[in-house]
């Protein structure tokens, strides 16, 4: 495949994953995500597979059932509500998707915790951890590049920042505003981990075109909870669970639909392990 050819079906893909991660809720066929790639109908499916490994229909199924799960686990919704959220037409359609996907009742997956938590030991941070700041964000708009592997893969992590920091440089978008920004979609305890979904970030203030493998996404202005990790990135699954498991159910705070993000403050081949600082930001209303 040529090189123009193959970052042309790139930006095609991406912005039809971008497409469906907007609109899970709803009911996308193939036309409609053929026309947002700009691929005809009869080719779409067949690169969709080639460049994320499942065919259409089964990754959006399993991203709205993925979906269901966390708003099962991380909100107090009933299962009416979700439902509903996440375009099930009735609770008993979703309850029947969701014990086919996962072999378990959607109550039963709310009410054992530990199969949630099961794949790594819980552990409670230390209460200076479970002190958020409240901000108001502003809108950010991102570059970025995806990664569809296991989370902190270090090799993947390392290509996909390397990539993105030459794409900003020969873009002319690096300046001391910059911030570095993490999108992570998906929960290894429910995601298979070679398909967790992280899109590596930079914040811009300049119109850049979508290219080939490096696309556009915005974080909305809105209200979060900022959380701190002082400490290797290993840090932020224990300070995730107590942010879900321990913060939030003890908390008056209530969800917003939004997505969470990661900051990384300074960089890893400039400080110690032991220095890094990393901010959690988690969408509250």
């Amino acid at each position: 495949m040529k090189k123009i050819t193959h970052n042309e079906y790139h930006k095609s893909i991406n912005k039809a994953i971008d497409f469906i991660n907007s609109h899970l809720k709803d009911t996308v066929d193939l036309k409609t995500l053929a026309n947002v790639a700009n691929i005809s109908e009869f080719h779409f499916h067949r690169i969709f597979k080639a460049f994320i490994g499942e065919s259409l229909g089964a990754y959006i199924t399993r991203l709205r059932l993925e979906n269901v799960a966390q708003k099962l686990q991380i909100t107090r919704d009933t299962l009416e509500e979700i439902a509903e959220k996440t375009g099930y037409q009735t609770q008993y359609s979703l309850s029947k998707a969701f014990k086919k996907h996962f072999g378990i009742t959607p109550s039963a997956f709310r009410n054992i915790e530990t199969y949630f938590s099961s794949q790594a030991p819980r552990t409670k941070c230390e209460p200076m951890e479970l002190k958020p700041i409240i901000n108001e964000i502003e809108k950010k708009k991102l570059v970025y590049i995806r990664i569809i592997a296991k989370y902190g893969s270090e090799k993947d992590y390392e290509i996909a920042w390397e990539k993105l920091w030459e794409f900003a440089k020969k873009k002319e978008i690096l300046n001391h505003k910059n911030e570095f920004i993490g999108l992570s979609f998906d929960d290894p305890n429910i995601t298979k981990s070679e398909k967790c979904r992280f899109y590596a970030c930079i914040s811009t203030d300049k119109q850049i075109k979508p290219n080939g493998e490096f696309g556009l996404q915005t974080i909305e202005k809105g209200r979060y909870a900022k959380f701190t990790l002082k400490g290797n990135y290993s840090g932020l699954d224990r300070l995730y669970k107590a942010i879900y498991f321990d913060w939030l159910p003890n908390s008056n705070v209530r969800l917003r639909d939004s997505m969470p993000f990661e900051k990384y403050l300074n960089n890893p081949d400039k400080v110690a392990e032991s220095d890094l600082l990393t901010e959690i930001y988690i969408p509250i209303k």
